[in-house]
């Protein structure tokens, strides 16, 4: 009996370490393009898909857009979260509100809108500038790749 109860007993121990530690490395992930965590910013999340079918999620349209803008050879796909309602949905069906004053992931914020009426109705009480898909990967790229700080200093990439 002893050595069924010894195993089992290192067997919950080790299950148990491995599902902290599983735990643990979740909680550490970061955004490849800014390296900001990425818990806290899931309803900001932008997602690209290669044509290989890697997938890579971004912690928000600022940095997910940039590379969209930058590599489009390089996407098969990206999704976005709805700020609002909080589901995934096609990046290039939906509206982009720019440099509002609500800053949720990266600044100057680009939040994801899946309707134009849900980002008129944020610009009215926080400001910024609506952009279409196509408009926001063409003017994306016209702006600073690092994330903007406070007193003009800019995170390096």
């Amino acid at each position: 009996m002893r050595p069924l109860k010894f195993m089992l007993i290192v067997s919950f121990v080790f299950a148990f370490t491995l599902t902290m530690t599983g735990f643990v490395i979740a909680a550490e992930e970061k955004c490849p393009f800014c390296g900001m965590k990425m818990e806290g910013n899931e309803n900001t999340a932008y997602e690209i898909t290669t044509p290989d079918g890697k997938t890579t999620t971004y912690c928000c349209p600022h940095c997910g857009l940039w590379v969209h803008a930058t590599e489009k050879d390089k996407v098969k796909s990206a999704r976005a979260r709805c700020f609002i309602m909080g589901e995934w949905m096609d990046a290039s069906k939906m509206v982009y509100l720019f440099n509002s004053s609500a800053v949720p992931a990266c600044s100057p914020s680009w939040i994801a809108f899946g309707k134009k009426g849900g980002a008129e109705k944020f610009q009215k009480g926080f400001g910024g500038t609506i952009y279409t898909f196509d408009e926001a990967i063409k003017e994306r790229p016209k702006h600073p790749k690092a994330m903007e700080m406070e007193k003009g200093m800019e995170m390096k990439h």
